[in-house]
C-alpha cells in the first residue's frame, strides 16, 4: 500500500512538473514576443522631437563646441600671464674632487682632476612681469572675445541644423502627399480602365478597344510616378532618419501625414530686419571678432615698448668630494648656495619685423570690417527675400488650389462621359494630367510656404529662440 502510495504521488508530482514548466515555457515566450515587438516599434516623432534629436547628434555642432573650448584655453593662459613664472631645475652627476688646501695658502696650478663622487643642484628662477604696455590685457580681451565667437559659432551650426531638418522633414511630407496624389489619378483610370473592359466584354455598341488602349497607356505613365514617388519617400525618410541618429532600419515615420501651410501670421518685416541685426549669430560673431582683431593688434604694438619685470634666483649645489669655499670671488658651480632678487627690462629690436606684423594685425582687423560691410548688405536682403517668398508662397496656394479644384471636375465630368459613351480615352487623360500637375503645384506652394517661413527665421536668428 505504501509503494502504491508512493507511485501515486510520484505521478502526481510529475504531472505538476509537466504543466508549471508548460507554463514557465508558455510565458517566457509571451515575454519575449512583447520585448520583441517593444524593440521593433515604430518611432514616431513631430517637427520639435526631430529637430531635438538632430541637435543632440550633430556631430558638426559638437566640433563647434571644442573651438569654444579652444578659446577658454586661451583665455585661461592670458589670464594666467599676470601670474609669476617659476622655472626650477635639478641635476646630479659625478664630481671632480677639490680641497680647500688646494687654493690655500697659494692656489696649487698643478693638480691632477679625480673623479671620485657625485654632486647635486637645484636652480630656481621666478619671474613677475610688472608692466608690458597692454600685451597681457590684450590678449585677454582677445580671448575673451573669441570665446563669444565661439559660442555664436555654436548658434550659427545648431540654426543651420534646425533648417536642414525642417527641409527634410518637409521634403518627406510632401513626398506622401506626391505619392497619394498619383494613388488618387490612379484609382480613376483603373476604374475607368475596368468599366471599359465590361463594356467590352458585354458588347456594348460604344465600347471602344483604342480607348482601352490609350487607358492602359496612361495608366503605365502613372505607375512609373508612383515608383519615383515611392522612391522619393525612402530617401526622404532614410535622410531624416540619419540627421536625427536613428540606427538603419529602424521602423520610422512623422506624426504629420500631410503638408499643411504655416498657420503663423508672420509680423512686419521691418520686426524681422530688426531681429536680425540683434539675433543673428554672424552678426554677434562679427562684432565680437573686431574686438578679437583689434586686441590683436595692440598686442603687436606693445612689442615696440620694453617689458618690465622683477625676479628672483636661487641655487644650491653640494658634492660628496668637495670643501666648501666661503669666499664671494670663487664660485663653484659642484658645490654652493646663493640667491638673489632684481628687477630687469626686455626689449627686443628687430628693424622692421614688429612693425611687419602690426600691418599684418591690421589687415586682419579690416578684412573682417569688409566682411562685415557685406554682411550687413547681405542679410537683410536674405530675410526681404525670404519674407517675399513666403508672401508669394501664400499667394499661390489660393491659386493653385482654385486650379485643382477645377481640373477635378474637369476630371469627373470627363470620367463621367466617357463611361457614357460620348467622352474619348484622351479627355480623360488630359484631365487627369491636369489635375496631377495642378494638385502638384498647389503641394509644392505648400512646401515652398513652410521652408519660406522656416528660411525667414533662419535669417533673422528667432529659430534659436524657439528651441530653448
Amino acid at each position: 500500500m505504501a509503494r502504491q502510495a508512493l507511485g501515486i504521488k510520484r505521478k502526481a508530482l510529475k504531472k505538476f512538473v509537466a504543466r508549471y514548466s508548460l507554463l514557465v515555457t508558455v510565458f517566457s515566450c509571451l515575454l519575449l514576443s512583447a520585448a520583441y515587438a517593444q524593440d521593433n516599434r515604430k518611432i514616431v516623432l513631430n517637427l520639435d522631437q526631430c529637430i531635438k534629436k538632430a541637435i543632440e547628434v550633430s556631430p558638426e555642432i559638437g566640433e563647434a563646441h571644442y573651438d569654444e573650448e579652444v578659446y577658454k584655453s586661451k583665455k585661461l593662459q592670458a589670464d594666467s600671464a599676470v601670474y609669476p613664472q617659476i622655472e626650477v631645475l635639478a641635476i646630479t652627476g659625478p664630481s671632480p674632487e677639490a680641497k680647500r688646501e688646494y687654493i690655500s695658502p697659494s692656489i696649487n696650478t698643478s693638480v691632477a682632476t679625480t673623479v671620485n663622487g657625485i654632486f647635486g643642484s637645484a636652480d630656481v628662477t621666478l619671474i613677475q612681469p610688472v608692466y608690458t604696455f597692454g600685451k597681457i590685457s590684450s590678449y585677454r580681451e582677445a580671448a575673451s572675445s573669441g570665446i563669444k565667437v565661439a559660442k555664436a559659432g555654436v548658434d550659427k551650426k545648431t540654426s543651420e541644423i534646425v533648417l536642414r531638418t525642417k527641409e527634410l522633414y518637409y521634403s518627406l511630407l510632401l513626398a506622401k502627399d506626391m505619392r497619394n496624389l498619383v494613388l488618387e489619378v490612379k484609382d480613376e483610370l483603373v476604374e475607368s480602365i475596368k468599366k471599359t473592359e465590361k463594356q467590352i466584354e458585354i458588347g456594348s455598341p460604344w465600347a471602344d478597344e483604342v480607348n482601352l488602349f490609350k487607358l492602359r497607356a496612361f495608366l503605365g505613365e502613372v505607375d512609373k510616378n508612383l515608383n519615383e514617388t515611392e522612391k522619393g519617400i525612402a530617401l526622404a525618410k532614410d535622410a531624416l532618419a540619419t540627421s536625427i541618429g536613428l540606427p538603419r532600419g529602424t521602423d520610422f515615420d512623422t506624426d504629420e501625414l500631410s503638408l499643411t501651410p504655416e498657420i503663423r501670421i508672420p509680423e512686419d518685416l521691418n520686426n524681422y530686419l530688426k531681429n536680425a541685426v540683434e539675433l543673428r549669430p554672424e552678426f554677434i560673431q562679427l562684432k565680437e571678432g573686431l574686438n578679437a582683431r583689434n586686441a590683436l593688434v595692440d598686442v603687436e604694438k606693445s612689442n615696440y615698448y620694453p617689458h618690465l619685470f622683477v625676479g628672483l634666483k636661487a641655487s644650491v649645489a653640494g658634492a660628496t668630494n668637495r670643501d666648501k669655499v666661503d669666499n664671494p670671488y670663487i664660485y663653484d658651480s659642484f658645490n654652493h648656495s646663493y640667491g638673489a632678487v632684481f628687477m630687469g627690462l626686455k626689449w627686443s629690436i628687430d628693424f622692421g619685423i614688429t612693425e611687419g606684423r602690426v600691418k599684418e594685425a591690421m589687415a586682419e582687423y579690416h578684412k573682417l570690417i569688409e566682411k562685415k560691410k557685406f554682411a550687413d548688405e547681405a542679410i537683410p536682403f536674405q530675410v526681404r527675400k525670404a519674407y517675399l517668398d513666403m508672401e508669394e508662397a501664400k499667394k499661390n496656394i489660393v491659386e493653385t488650389e482654385k486650379a485643382y479644384k477645377n481640373a477635378r471636375k474637369w476630371l469627373v465630368a470627363a470620367v463621367a462621359n466617357f463611361d457614357m459613351g460620348i467622352g474619348d480615352a484622351k479627355e480623360v487623360a488630359d484631365a487627369a494630367m491636369a489635375y496631377a500637375q495642378m494638385k502638384a503645384n498647389n503641394l509644392r506652394s505648400i512646401y515652398n510656404h513652410r521652408m519660406s517661413f522656416a528660411n525667414l527665421l533662419y535669417a533673422t536668428g528667432m529659430d534659436l529662440k524657439e528651441i530653448r
